[in-house]
């Protein structure tokens, strides 16, 4: 019986879980926002490039492995003529896509972004919120592009379920501290309203690409067509129209490279039709190879338009919510599959259907 202990045994001490004082108590920072970056300025536009290599050493090969069986990911935020502005530095031996944040051209890192929760809690899989923490590094040196944990910053979070046509538009909050968010049992997580500071909305299922538009402020929800939402303010909820949403509105971001929304659809379309490549499920089959591109060949880029009537917004913040938004869509087909990249890499085969029976037993295609 696979149990936590042989996982640990094959790739490493790893961090299991966030402490649970924030979670359990729903215990609340009073903070005011920190700025990471620099704050935007209208019409400026910057890229968020994933690398298929370690963004500090240019390593390729072990990182592509990381890519494939853990889902890491690296980023880049560069300025228009292709200037690096902020990194994005993936970590291999963490269950929580930790990655550390830096300013470009600094050696040590200012900043880490992870999940809350790791892979391996099931509840998690399904029930309640995907959340991401923004942690400011601590003043311990440690060196060679690492850092230790200090004070939460932001928490990010992203609705179980969208908007629109089969939930397909997918809606993310941020709040300032720890949100106040509380856990109920394993991964169900409520966060507090009014330490909510921007939203974001992305497009549908039949505009079949991941555009998206970030606002400032506390928005409770847009409508799919975008012509109303709802706010929150000091004396309660309040409806508002399109141009109230546009005078909250801070960036729009489009991919620009990377495969595209609907080439995961013919995975989805075959889950439990029956059909087998030898032994193997044809969705399994169509997913390894899915994976595998998006592992060593394929990257994903954004480009992040920096316009509405919301004003300046800090550039980093925006940019490790299009980063986190960008995991999200890469780990579902991810753990859909997951046995199958097991069964491809031989030796690795235990990590493989360790995490793809973390993901199944929930019977999803949502992974938190």
């Amino acid at each position: 019986m696979w149990n936590c202990n042989e996982y640990r045994d094959i790739i490493g001490d790893v961090d299991w879980e966030e402490s649970k004082v924030f979670l359990e108590t729903g215990a609340k920072i009073d903070q005011e926002p920190v700025l990471l970056g620099q704050m935007s300025q209208t019409g400026t536009v910057l890229n968020l490039a994933e690398l298929l290599k370690d963004a500090q050493t240019g390593d390729r090969f072990p990182v592509g492995i990381a890519r494939l069986m853990v889902n890491r990911r690296d980023y880049v935020v560069e300025e228009e003529g292709g200037e690096s502005k902020y990194i994005i530095d993936g970590v291999s031996l963490t269950l929580h896509s930790r990655m550390h944040v830096s300013i470009a051209g600094e050696e040590n890192p200012r900043f880490i972004f992870r999940r809350a929760f790791n892979y391996l809690n099931p509840i998690a899989q399904t029930v309640g919120q995907c959340v991401y923490r923004v942690v400011a590094c601590d003043e311990t040196p440690v060196g060679d592009g690492t850092c230790n944990e200090g004070e939460i910053l932001y928490t990010i979070t992203k609705d179980r379920f969208g908007r629109g046509m089969m939930w397909g538009q997918d809606e993310y909050r941020v709040y300032t501290g720890t949100g106040g968010c509380t856990r109920m049992g394993h991964g169900v997580v409520s966060c507090l309203q009014s330490d909510q500071i921007m939203y974001s909305l992305s497009a549908g299922l039949s505009a079949g690409n991941h555009d998206t538009d970030y606002y400032k402020g506390n928005i409770v929800s847009i409508d799919g067509d975008g012509q109303r939402g709802t706010i929150y303010t000091s004396n309660g909820q309040v409806q508002v129209g399109a141009m109230e949403l546009e005078g909250m509105k801070v960036a729009h971001i489009t991919k620009v490279a990377g495969p595209p929304r609907w080439l995961h659809w013919p995975i989805l379309a075959t889950a439990g039709s029956g059909l087998q490549v030898g032994a193997l499920p044809l969705t399994q089959v169509l997913g390894l190879a899915y994976n595998i591109a998006r592992a060593l060949v394929w990257a994903d880029a954004y480009q992040m338009r920096f316009e509405g009537g919301g004003g300046a917004v800090d550039e980093l913040l925006l940019s490790l919510m299009a980063a986190g938004q960008d995991l999200k869509r890469d780990r579902d087909p991810f753990f859909q599959i997951a046995p199958a990249v097991g069964v491809a890499v031989g030796t690795a085969q235990t990590v493989g259907v360790a995490v793809g029976a973390a993901a199944a037993s929930t019977a999803t295609v949502s992974a938190r």
